[in-house]
């Protein structure tokens, strides 16, 4: 669907909160000519802090200076009828495709997960599954996820699993759709996945595209430099990733959405 770098975005705001378009225009032009797609609004971009509004400029402003790049809107929303409600609104924001998670809590079982993502597939827009744990609170099986990517509709899989074993299973299953890695640390040793959507290529899209067409194993103490350098391993990693464009003269504020 999407061979190659998709960078997730981190949004960016003026120091009143709302979305700042001149920057997500700067930032965008400084990464169209190396990424295959651009991913807003998921956890990079502060997803689930947006509010609708945010989340609505965010979108908009990707999409209008994407200039033919692909534009996936990431939805990170508690129930089934929160994300077909986004899924809306993204389609009337021009994306083209959605990133989702389970619906959140550890009491949903593996079922009602196969029809959550078969109900969002329906909702008008190609969907990838966005499979982790630390925002929905659940873990789906290997088996449960290898059913939802035969539904209509689902395209992908963004693995944030932070798993090697898992997403070498996945792939070994052969799900059907492309699986792109999440976790940047785990670039080299995943096997052979279709693309990585990665907060890193924000700041380095040339060294992301590079790696992706030659993951030779003697660039791993480079990789993991850049993400020790780029405070990749903190559980708010989007913050360095602000200031350091912020520093660069890319955003005109680091503002974090729900500081």
């Amino acid at each position: 669907m999407y061979r190659g770098v998709t960078a997730a975005l981190v949004t960016p705001l003026t120091p009143a909160g709302a979305v700042a378009e001149p920057d997500v225009a700067r930032l965008v032009g400084s990464l169209r000519e190396h990424v295959a797609a651009l991913l807003a609004t998921l956890s990079t971009g502060e997803g689930w802090a947006l509010t609708p509004g945010q989340w609505r400029d965010m979108v908009a402003a990707t999409v209008r200076h994407a200039e033919g790049v692909p534009v996936l809107a990431g939805i990170e929303l508690p129930t089934t009828a929160e994300v077909v409600e986004r899924i809306g609104w993204a389609r009337e924001l021009g994306a083209s495709a959605v990133v989702a998670t389970t619906p959140y809590g550890p009491g949903v079982d593996q079922r009602e997960m196969v029809g959550h993502y078969a109900a969002l597939a329906a909702a008008g827009l190609p969907v990838l599954v966005y499979h982790e744990t630390e925002l929905s609170k659940n873990t789906t099986e290997l088996e449960t996820l290898l059913e939802i990517c035969r539904l209509p509709g689902v395209v992908g899989v963004k693995d944030s699993s932070n798993s090697v074993e898992f997403i070498r299973e996945l792939i070994a299953a052969e799900p059907g759709v492309p699986v792109y890695q999440g976790m940047e640390e785990l670039l080299l040793d995943s096997g052979p996945v279709d693309g990585y959507v990665i907060a890193l290529a924000c700041v380095e899209p040339a060294f992301c595209a590079e790696l992706f067409r030659d993951p030779a194993p003697d660039r791993l103490p480079e990789l993991l430099a850049l993400c020790k350098q780029y405070g990749l391993d903190r559980e708010d990693w989007y913050v360095p990733i602000k200031e350091e464009l912020h520093r660069r003269g890319v955003l005109s504020s680091p503002r974090q959405v729900a500081p």
